[in-house]
């Protein structure tokens, strides 16, 4: 049995939209825009 990983809020707003981002491993998503930042990025 295969376990879906599931995002969790990340307490960050979006840059592009402001809409709080996900996080998923190591990348921030934004469920609205679709935006995405790497968490290596500044």
């Amino acid at each position: 049995m295969q376990t879906a990983e599931v995002p969790e809020p990340s307490g960050e707003g979006c840059e592009v939209c402001g809409t709080e981002m996900y996080g998923l491993h190591c990348k921030l998503i934004c469920p609205n825009c679709g935006y995405r930042r790497d968490c290596s990025d500044p």
